[in-house]
């Protein structure tokens, strides 16, 4: 049982992760986007 608990503890979700950056990216972009399309309009 001393195994399993200490398996548990050094569980990273690496794909929930690389998910979350690539959205958090993406939003990123997205924003800029906006951003410097705004920019260019005034």
């Amino acid at each position: 049982m001393g195994n399993e608990e200490q398996d548990t503890e050094e569980f990273t979700p690496k794909g929930a992760v690389a998910f979350f950056i690539v959205l958090m990216v993406f939003f990123l972009i997205t924003w800029f986007a906006f951003y410097f399309e705004l920019l260019s309009r005034a």
